[in-house]
């Protein structure tokens, strides 16, 4: 458990940083600075497998089951990675269509980008939440959720909608 918050204080450390030290005035970011920051963040993700490797090693981490070794945690942590890493590849393209149709300037386009990934987190994690106690107290909800998706899905695929693009 103290592992847990640990990794979430300091995951809240890091963002609280990011916007409010080294981008607290917003400006707009060339290619060179966000593959510099890239470049960072990236080296930062690295370095934390070196923490996963201790704690699974010393036996930091309590799990169910038999305990894993340093190496393989490690060895996951990095596929998990690498897989999100890949996965949001496609988020780029949709955070450029949102920001040309709501036509947000590019300094804020950062401030903006970066409160919208909290929100999603913070919400993401209420309904996590939410939903797990309502499944755990109701088992039959599961077939309303699964409702409420075949209709969002049922909708999405029928609705005809126009993208405005700016110039």
């Amino acid at each position: 458990m103290f592992i847990w918050i640990g990794f979430l204080v300091l995951v809240a450390a890091l963002l609280a940083l990011d916007l409010g030290v080294f981008n607290k005035d917003s400006h707009t970011i060339s290619a060179k600075e966000a593959l510099r920051w890239t470049g960072v963040w990236v080296t930062v993700s690295l370095l934390f497998s070196i923490f996963i490797y201790f704690a699974y090693e010393n036996h930091w981490v309590h799990e169910d089951g038999a305990p894993m070794s340093g190496q393989k945690a490690v060895i996951t942590y990095l596929t998990g990675y690498l897989v999100e890493q890949s996965l949001s590849v496609d988020n780029i393209f949709v955070i450029a269509v949102i920001f040309t149709y709501f036509r947000i300037p590019q300094k804020y386009q950062h401030r903006v980008l970066f409160w919208g990934i909290i929100g999603a987190v913070l919400f993401r994690g209420l309904m996590i939440v939410v939903g797990s106690a309502l499944l755990h107290r109701f088992s039959w909800i599961t077939y309303i959720f699964g409702a409420i998706l075949l209709y969002t899905s049922y909708r999405m695929l029928t609705q005809k909608t126009t993208m405005r693009m700016s110039k």
